[in-house]
């Protein structure tokens, strides 16, 4: 067992694993500060005025809570708790003065700016314990003395401003992660669009001459059908003609329906549809939304990118619900009425907020995707209290 866990230690050596090496900067931030305290405990030792204990022990008190302090960013709590200890031994061993405990700003710091969870509350309670520790004998001061809550409350500003700090780099990450999201959902429906509008350029140009091609043809064929043997020549091109005509008519078909049906699938992957929308539900559930579903069976047989688009809307709305409106509950329905598609995205929450007017860029996304497809979107505050999404695309088929 001896020899495994040498070899472990020894590989985590080889490969600067940073839970085991901690890095250049930690090493060089923390033997600064713990050569600050040393000078500390030396002018504390010169210049007390009542024996002392063994003095090199004071140094190792001072080693005992800067080292775990190098692994400070991979396990910050526990080393705190290793640092306050050597310090609160420092402090009953009867040494003079509190010089270790410039070591507790890195640990306090710590604490604010690598904890999870609870960071802040960590931070504060080793406050209260570095506040406490020097009104503990062999040599007690009383908690007001201003060399004992001066530090202390160094200590708390300090994990206050390093817990402001990662929660502003929390905050200014999830921003850049929302910004990243929002252009690439702007690019992919530019890709959309552009798809769609060559799709539309085929139909409009080559379908149309080809289909013109087809049926000249066989005017063609007809005409010859009647004309003397020595034109026979002429009938097998026209032959070859509408042969081609007919032959390209379902590919340039297949290919419309292509560019229309993947246009939402840039990078190749397959894009939600129908069939996830429950599977957004959940997600949404679990963010404390509770959403009802309602949608045919007949639905999963629309076109990819009709599929997409409803997926999206739903998933806009449901966002705007969940961050705006105040709600608890949402209905998703998907219906078909004629040859159009009705989506209806209905909650209970606040109707008139601002981030859900007319104006905002969820709603404008909706309808720059639905008007893609010759649809239309409206949403507004309910009569009977909550906002509804109305969306309408043409019923498509696969």
């Amino acid at each position: 067992m001896v020899t495994a866990w040498l070899i472990r230690t020894r590989e985590g050596l080889l490969t600067a694993d940073p839970s085991i090496v901690p890095s250049a900067a930690d090493g060089l931030v923390v033997g600064l500060v713990a050569a600050f305290a040393c000078f500390g405990v030396w002018a504390e030792l010169h210049f007390a005025t009542r024996p002392s204990p063994w003095a090199p022990g004071a140094y190792l008190l001072v080693l005992a809570a800067a080292v775990p302090l190098l692994w400070r960013r991979r396990r910050p709590l526990l080393a705190a708790v290793l640092c306050l200890a050597a310090v609160t031994v420092y402090h009953l061993a009867g040494y003079p003065g509190f010089a270790p405990a410039v070591l507790a700003f890195l640990a306090c710091a710590s604490l604010g700016l690598s904890c999870e969870r609870h960071g802040l509350r960590y931070g504060l309670l080793a406050t209260v314990w570095l506040w406490a520790v020097p009104t503990l004998p062999p040599h007690s001061l009383p908690f007001y003395a201003l060399d004992v809550s001066m530090p202390a409350l160094s200590f708390g500003a300090t994990t206050v401003v390093a817990h402001s700090a990662r929660r502003r780099r929390l905050e200014h990450d999830a921003r850049l992660r929302e910004e990243a999201a929002a252009s690439e959902e702007r690019l992919g429906r530019r890709l959309a669009e552009e798809r769609l509008r060559i799709a539309r350029e085929l139909h409009d140009v080559l379908a149309h001459t080809i289909s013109v091609v087809a049926v000249q043809s066989n005017v063609a064929l007809d005409a010859l059908a009647a004309a003397p043997p020595d034109t026979d020549d002429a009938r097998e091109a026209m032959l070859l003609v509408r042969g081609a005509a007919r032959q390209a008519m379902p590919e340039l078909r297949a290919a419309l329906d292509l560019l229309r049906g993947q246009a939402g699938a840039a990078d190749g992957r397959p894009q939600p549809g129908l069939g996830q929308l429950a599977q957004l539900a959940d997600q949404f559930r679990e963010s404390g939304l509770a959403v009802e579903l309602r949608v045919p069976d007949a639905a999963g047989a629309l076109a990819p990118l009709v599929q997409l688009t409803v997926y999206r809307i739903a998933q806009e709305a449901l966002t705007n619900t969940l961050r705006h409106a105040q709600a608890r509950h949402a209905v998703v329905t998907v219906t078909r009425e004629g040859d159009a598609l009705v989506l209806r995205v209905a909650d209970d929450g606040v109707g008139d907020t601002a981030p859900r007017a007319p104006g905002g860029f969820g709603l404008l996304g909706m309808r720059e995707r639905a008007e893609s497809l010759g649809g239309r979107v409206e949403a507004g505050p309910r009569p009977d209290g909550g906002w509804l999404v109305h969306a309408e695309l043409p019923w498509e088929s696969a």
